[in-house]
Parts: C-alpha cells; structure tokens; sequence
C-alpha cells in the first residue's frame, strides 16, 4: 500500500538542520487521505516554522529513484517507500538516517539503517453486513471458508507483501510466532479453496470502489483504505476482531541528495509523537510513534487494530526475510493468479 513542506530548527538536543539548505523535494504516493496527513501534519508546520520551502512530488516510483542515483543526477530529498527498499538498498541507493533520540520511539523491528518507519497499515478482514446479516464470519479462517459463507471476496491482486500470505496461513493455523520462513506455496494453497469466488483489484481505489458499491462480500483491506470506504459511504463494512498482519511504510533519502541534513531533520520532525499523531487522525493509517495518542473518530475506532488496546490482533511481518525473497515471492503470486 505503500507522499510537502520543512523547518530547520533544533528539534532534539544537539539536532539542527543545515543552514544551506533552503528547500525539499517529498515524495509521496499522490492525492488522497494519506497524502493529506503527510502534508497536514508534518509538512506544513515544518515549513512555517523555518525559511524552508517543499516541493511536493510524486508518485513514489523506487525504479525512477535507482535512475536519478545511478545517473548523478537527485531531485529528489525524501521518499514514501516500502521497509524492503530501505533494507535492500542501504548505502548504495539510500542515506542512512540517524534519528537520535527517537530510536527506540517505533515498533520493535521496524527502523532499519536507511528507512525511518512512517505509516502502518494492517491487513483488515472485513464483510458486508448486507450479505451475513446476524451471522457474520469473524475469524481470518471464515474468510476462507465458502461452505459457511458463500460470497465473492474482493484482494489487493498485486503485491502480496502487505501481509496477504500471512493471513492465509494464520487461516490454516500455522502459528504466528512460525510464520517465517513463509510456506508460500501452502499459502497459495489456501487461496486455492476460494480462486472462484476471488476479485483481484488492481489498485487500492478499485478494491474500495468494489466494496463501496457492494460488489462483494468480503475483503482483505490495508486499514487505511478500509477508513477511506468507510468514508466513502461503505458503512456496510465491518470489521472482523481477528489477528491482523501489519506492515509499515518508511520514509528514506535518495544517495546524494542536495539537502540530507534538512531531509533527516524533517522525518525527525515527523517522527515525533505529536507530528504522528496528527498524521493518524487525518490519513487512517497507523502512527509510527508508539508514543503517539492519536484521536480517533467513530469511523475510525469501527477499523482501528494499530492502537494499544489490538495489540495482542497485531502479526508484524517479517520485513528482514521479505527483503531477500520479495523479487522470488511476487513472481509465485503473479504466476499463481494467471496459471
């Protein structure tokens, strides 16, 4: 599932910006309420408080990235990435970040040297309460389970790393603490018992358009974009209070960006519980900061598994195994949904 604005002010003791560098190019996903939270909470009040100006562009593209730093040639200060581009690229296509004091300010394996955790995102079973009425499904196994609960069930088709796998074998009761390595085929095995029944959306706004217009019946949904259609009318939607996988975007700087010491200052900025929070409450996703409170409203709170009180819902993936096997795993997922 995986991006305007910056200060130069000392945010942490011994922390400041460089004095040269006057502007910031950010990169985000593109317009919409993600987007939004970034530039509302972390972009605009950076920018009011310092002579920084942002530019703001996008979409994040990690090939164009490669291109700009192979050719000598970055535009770019900070980009909305994926957590295995910041691991598998470390050093060759990114700048490590240091974010001082903040480092032990985020969930448990998920900064690494070059990508600073930004966003998280769980994987949501959800149902149409149009279709089951007073007998939903509640578990990641009645997902998979068409003899209860016929239905079409509408899936992100082209990126299994947001935690698709995972539930399918959290359905088939592989236990979360043996998730790793992942058992791919075995979790293609499980998609095998509802391939029928199956939508492969090819973009997070046609799943949400598919499921605001009652086009199925269940769904796996990354949280943000399950608030999105909440918001978009599909109120229909619920909820299932099961185990959910959790992955997490990070933000990252491009090797030989013009502006490393403002771009490393704005994502501390962004970093902190209460730029997070903000973010939160505007966006739907998960704060990073696991310090940050944010506000939730009542749509909110109807697709909320990141707040304290789903810690014991929450499988974080595995994002050190991924990063090896990500190229290998795609390809199995592509192969397996075309053969």
């Amino acid at each position: 599932m995986a991006g305007a604005a910056g200060f130069a002010v000392a945010l942490l003791a011994g922390c400041t910006a460089g004095t040269d560098d006057q502007s910031l190019t950010f990169v985000s996903y593109g317009e919409g309420a993600y987007q939004d939270g970034q530039q509302q909470a972390w972009l605009e009040p950076y920018e009011d408080k310092s002579d920084v100006d942002i530019t703001l562009d996008g979409p994040s593209d990690n090939a164009k990235l490669r291109a700009m730093v192979e050719a000598g040639r970055v535009t770019w200060d900070i980009m909305d990435t994926d957590a295995f581009m910041a691991r598998e690229h470390c050093g060759t296509l990114l700048e490590k970040i240091d974010v001082g004091d903040l480092r032990d300010s985020f969930p448990e394996g998920t900064l690494s040297d070059c990508g600073v955790p930004a966003a998280l995102f769980g994987l949501m079973p959800m149902y149409n309460e149009n279709t089951y009425g007073e007998n939903p499904p509640s578990t990641l196994a009645d997902f998979f389970d068409t003899s209860k609960f016929p239905g079409k069930r509408v899936i992100y088709g082209k990126d299994p790393a947001i935690g698709t796998l995972e539930a399918a074998l959290l359905a088939g009761g592989v236990p979360e603490d043996q998730l790793y390595p992942l058992d791919v085929q075995r979790a293609l095995g499980v998609y095998d018992r509802i391939r029928s029944d199956l939508i492969f959306a090819q973009t997070y706004g046609q799943q949400q358009q598919v499921m605001v217009d009652d086009q199925a019946d269940m769904a796996l949904v990354v949280s943000a974009r399950a608030y999105s259609a909440l918001q978009a009318g599909g109120t229909q939607w619920k909820a299932m209070r099961t185990k959910v996988p959790v992955t997490w975007d990070v933000l990252v700087i491009p090797k030989g960006s013009p502006h490393k010491d403002t771009a490393v200052d704005l994502i501390r900025f962004a970093s902190r519980p209460e730029q997070a929070a903000r973010f939160a409450e505007i966006s739907g996703a998960g704060p990073a900061n696991v310090a940050a409170e944010p506000r939730v409203n009542e749509l909110q709170q109807r697709v909320d598994v990141l707040g304290a009180e789903h810690v014991d819902r929450q499988v974080f993936i595995d994002a050190d195994w991924w990063t090896p096997n990500y190229t290998s795993v795609v390809q199995a997922w592509s192969a397996w949904q075309t053969g």
